[in-house]
């Protein structure tokens, strides 16, 4: 599972999160000791075994639809990152996060951020 640690079952590439194993400590909704244990998403996964909501013949269901338009930039993101999986497959998807979200310094890029996170990066 640690391959697919940073996808979220919504869709989100939690590499690209500020609190993703830094501000909160936060280790991603499929950790068992998580802050999200509430969320609606994850627990249904969980209930149909599932890597991700894409992967349910009912997607895009009302659960996502609420979390897709709630009107936060990010849920919109996952939303595209969903539809981007089921075009290119998994695999390819990482692949693409990680050359996104990982600058050639080898510091974290967040989510619609132009630069790295590290203030003094040249790259």
């Amino acid at each position: 599972m640690e391959k697919y640690e940073k996808l979220s079952l919504c869709g989100l590439y939690c590499g690209g999160c500020k609190n993703y194993k830094e501000n909160y400590n936060c280790m991603g909704c499929r950790n068992e000791k998580e802050l999200v244990n509430d969320c609606p998403t994850r627990a249904c996964c969980i209930d149909k075994g599932l890597l991700h909501c894409g992967l349910c013949e009912d997607f895009p269901c009302s659960i996502l639809n609420d979390f897709y338009n709630d009107g936060m930039k990010h849920h919109q993101l996952a939303y595209k990152n969903m539809l981007r999986i089921k075009e290119i497959g998994l695999e390819k998807w990482i692949l693409e996060q990680e050359e996104k979200h990982i600058c050639k310094c080898g510091k974290k890029k967040l989510w619609f951020a132009t630069k790295c996170t590290d203030e003094n990066c040249s790259m």
